[in-house]
């Protein structure tokens, strides 16, 4: 999770999506914090970066959250 402690990188992610998302309650923020978190790309990016990164792949017709570009 980049430079950050892994605490205050799922807070801040977790801070981030509760402004994206009006209807997300603090439970589900940090445990979608937690997922974003799993994703060694996503971890590698500052927090607020890593959310809005995620909500833009959401928005395309197949997201993608990992660099392979072929099946394993």
């Amino acid at each position: 999770m980049s430079d950050w402690p892994p605490t205050e990188w799922i807070d801040r992610c977790a801070q981030r999506i509760l402004h994206v998302d009006p209807e997300a309650d603090d439970d589900m923020a940090v445990e979608v914090a937690r997922a974003i978190a799993l994703f060694p790309r996503t971890a590698a990016m500052e927090p607020e970066f890593a959310v809005d990164f995620v909500v833009r792949e959401l928005q395309q017709p197949s997201p993608r959250f990992d660099r392979r570009r072929s099946a394993r």
